[in-house]
């Protein structure tokens, strides 16, 4: 727990990615470690990259974030820190280490990350394959002359 810099109850509500990188964004509820305001930023590496991990969106969980080091977002989250699904009460081993915790200050990010539109990607994916395979009957047809 100590080697976290923010440790807080919160609720991922957003999603946004670039394919490396997913960027949530927490309503906090609890403080425990650290300045936080109400509404934060988390960065992850996608697909469990490194350490990265995924939320759930829509579930409260306890968090223990880092200052950002791979991500472009107020804080770093990440799978090899501690886990929060285990057969303990790891919320009131928190409080036993940090108090009750206190209420985030007011305000915070509104929107964070590049949002990446599926057909975009796959629309450009597609023009490129056939503008190969084009460019490939091409280089054949040039040859046969």
């Amino acid at each position: 727990m100590s080697v976290s810099s923010t440790v807080f109850l919160g609720t991922p509500t957003k999603k946004t990615s670039d394919g490396f990188e997913d960027t949530y964004l927490f309503d906090v509820s609890r403080v425990y470690k650290g300045d936080l305001a109400s509404v934060t930023s988390v960065g992850t590496l996608a697909n469990g990259n490194g350490c990265g991990t995924s939320y759930v969106l829509g579930t409260e969980q306890l968090m223990f974030v880092s200052a950002p080091y791979d991500v472009d977002a107020e804080h770093e989250g990440h799978s090899c820190g501690p886990a929060t699904e285990t057969g303990f009460d790891i919320q009131a081993a928190v409080e036993s280490v940090y108090g009750a915790g206190y209420a985030p200050r007011a305000g915070g990010v509104q929107s964070v990350g590049v949002s990446v539109d599926r057909s975009a990607v796959i629309g450009g994916t597609v023009a490129v394959a056939l503008l190969a395979v084009l460019g490939w009957f091409g280089w054949k047809r040039r040859g046969k002359q």
